[in-house]
């Protein structure tokens, strides 16, 4: 192939990816924008070159389809109020085995004194399966609070398609221009666009496979309320005296024990005690005969 073919297939391919770029930051296109620019890409590079007419491409643009079923992302929230927390737990393995759910996360909290016990389950369940799950939680015990919530992410599953689908026919097109071109350098310049191009299709594939597996499950946050009585607060006055009998003698224990390392510091200190002690006396003997020999100066 001639060098000015090349360029020619490199320019054209550089204002299609330019185009792509704009089409995948920009927000979910419409049904006519989505079908014009599928036209264009369709397009080889060599009818350009023909001069393909405007009218004879607009032609071929399918009717737009604007209607767009919903697609829901589905999360619940309960919280039951029930006499026996273990016997719950074990329904509740049976109800996600019957709808074909999934346990995600259980948390069971230490019970205090003052509170009751408290479990924590994080479910998921086929959104089909939703609200046969919903009622049979209900019966396990009283629903003390629930929540539904739904979001529509239409929209953004368009958005994500659409943008998977261009970044696949920019794929298609390098590797025809790829397969074309004979010169080392237009080759490895293909190749990096082309590495470019895989690692976005495989961003935006996942990210659309993400949305589509929260749409199919819903998640359930479950809380298990045990109303049970609480234990009494007050202990036996045989509890109570053991408890008091075992803090003094632990305080005993401290006490001597912080008598007999006092005992060990004056041991270690008592010749500086002594040199103070002695130094003490002398001071004061001094004092004295010097009083005693100013008082018979005195008298004399």
């Amino acid at each position: 192939m001639k060098p000015a073919s090349i360029n020619f297939r490199l320019a054209a391919l550089t204002g299609f990816l330019s185009l792509a770029a704009l089409v995948g930051c920009s927000s979910a296109p419409t049904g006519t924008e989505m079908a014009t620019q599928e036209a264009i890409v369709s397009a080889p590079a060599d009818s350009a070159a023909a001069g393909e007419s405007a009218g004879d491409r607009s032609s071929s643009i399918p009717t737009p389809n604007l209607q767009h079923s919903p697609q829901l992302i589905k999360n619940a929230s309960l919280r039951i109020e029930l006499a026996n927390v273990e016997e719950a737990v074990q329904a509740i393995s049976s109800i996600l085995a019957e709808n074909q759910g999934d346990l995600l996360s259980l948390s069971d909290q230490e019970n205090q004194a003052t509170q009751p016990r408290q479990v924590s389950l994080q479910i998921r369940v086929p959104q089909g399966n939703l609200d046969n799950t919903l009622e049979a939680l209900r019966n396990l015990g009283d629903v003390a609070e629930q929540s539904i919530s739904a979001e529509d992410v239409a929209a953004q599953l368009v958005d994500l398609q659409a943008r998977v689908r261009n970044l696949r026919k920019s794929e298609e097109a390098l590797l025809e221009i790829m397969e074309r071109s004979g010169s080392i350098p237009d080759v490895l310049e293909v190749s990096r666009e082309l590495s470019t191009i895989r690692e976005a299709i495989e961003r935006q594939d996942a990210q659309l496979k993400a949305l589509q597996s929260r749409v199919a499950y819903s998640t359930i946050s479950l809380s298990l309320v045990s109303t049970q009585p609480l234990a009494p607060t007050t202990s036996p006055v045989g509890e109570t005296l053991g408890q008091t009998w075992q803090t003094a003698t632990s305080s005993a224990k401290t006490v001597g024990v912080s008598l007999l390392q006092l005992t060990l510091w004056l041991l270690v200190f008592s010749p500086y005690v002594g040199i103070f002690v002695l130094g003490g006396w002398l001071g004061q003997r001094y004092r004295r005969r010097h009083q005693a020999v100013a008082e018979q100066t005195d008298v004399a």
